[in-house]
């Protein structure tokens, strides 16, 4: 239940994205991006546990990246389910809102920063995803598998710079846009290829910065 919930919140994230490359409309894009917040919803009901043990225990540096790394993506989901809500034109249309530029940029501001908070908190999480690709790799020998995954990821994360300049990601990060743009002359799937090259950066960083803090730790 965990993985499906949480597979199906990655998914209906990346098709939010979409909403100028093929999931046009503001019904669907409004639609999609309600279904990815019930998805982020249920994410945090089934790890309630993890808010209510936040103040127990003591905090290594692992511990305080992972809890501020939470509390900033609930943080930017929250912003951006409320300032979805606030242009609402289906969802709440009988409260005809009309919403603004101002709300525009904070809606895709906070997007962005979830994107990336979320690829933070997958990385901080990454080495279980390891440990299960090593488990189905099975008899592949180990080294092999290591320089495999150590080439095609670095090649990932090259892109992924690539891209992140391409997207301009800097200036939407820090309310740059109102509206996200795409060159309707590029296939689709490049969108999802490049957005996904993008969450796999943040994602590599975090997880071999938590290696090398941990690295550092052991030989303390």
């Amino acid at each position: 239940m965990r993985i499906t919930t949480d597979f199906a919140m990655i998914a209906l994230v990346l098709f939010a994205f979409a909403y100028r490359v093929s999931i046009k409309g503001v019904d669907a894009h409004e639609y999609i991006g309600f279904s990815a917040f019930l998805a982020f919803a249920a994410h945090n009901i089934i790890n309630r546990r993890w808010y209510a043990n936040i103040a127990k225990g003591g905090f290594n540096a692992r511990r305080i990246i992972t809890t501020a790394c939470n509390l900033a993506l609930a943080l930017a989901i929250i912003t951006l389910i409320l300032t979805g809500l606030a242009q609402s034109r289906k969802l709440l249309s009988f409260l005809s809102l009309s919403g603004s530029i101002e709300l525009r940029k904070i809606h895709t501001t906070a997007a962005y920063w979830s994107l990336i908070l979320l690829s933070t908190h997958i990385g901080i999480h990454w080495q279980i995803l390891i440990n299960a690709a090593r488990k189905t790799a099975g008899n592949i020998n180990e080294r092999l598998f290591t320089l495999f995954s150590r080439v095609l990821g670095f090649f990932i994360i090259a892109f992924g710079v690539w891209s992140s300049f391409d997207r301009a990601m800097f200036s939407k990060l820090f309310m740059g846009f109102s509206f996200d743009y795409w060159d309707m002359r590029r296939p689709a799937v490049l969108f999802f290829i490049m957005t996904l090259s993008i969450m796999c950066l943040y994602i590599f960083l975090t997880h071999y910065a938590l290696k090398l803090i941990s690295v550092k730790r052991r030989k303390k």
